[in-house]
């Protein structure tokens, strides 16, 4: 019986299927940074929102002499008149430091004055990463604007 010639693959067509494959090796593993990032920016986002409707409840159920003395608290958090800046972990915990936050909190709440005393704007804005200053255009940042009756 005879052999055929025809059943192995030749060196060269090993080398280009072996680069090939490196190729794509290559390209997914530089990637992996790419997802990895976007992973936990939305990982930071969730929190972010999940802050924002703990915030939004606590307005809710603060008595509405709790939103003018300022003494209805949550951590670190006042419910009441002026503003705040608070640093939280990913987890949604407050950061012992900033160098441990990762988004930082500025909150504002006002009354509407006079003519609705009862009535607050609340305005929270989340930035990540925390120590981005105001005007940087590579910082991230998510705005909640909130209106409360009391």
């Amino acid at each position: 019986m005879k052999a055929d010639k025809n059943l192995a693959f030749s060196l060269i067509e090993v080398v280009i299927a072996l680069g090939i494959f490196a190729f794509c090796i290559v390209g997914i593993v530089g990637l992996l940074p790419i997802a990895s990032n976007a992973v936990k920016s939305v990982s930071i986002e969730t929190t972010a929102n999940n802050i924002a409707e703990s915030i939004s409840g606590f307005w809710q159920i603060a008595p509405l002499l709790a939103t003018s003395s300022a003494n209805f608290t949550m951590g670190n958090f006042t419910i009441g008149n002026g503003t705040q800046t608070i640093n939280y972990t990913i987890s949604g915990t407050e950061a012992s430091s900033a160098s441990d936050a990762a988004l930082r909190l500025n909150y504002a709440a006002n009354s509407l004055g006079a003519a609705n005393p009862n009535t607050f704007t609340v305005n929270l804005t989340f930035t990540w990463p925390p120590n981005a200053s105001p005007n940087s255009t590579t910082a991230t940042r998510r705005t909640f604007n909130y209106i409360f009756t009391k």
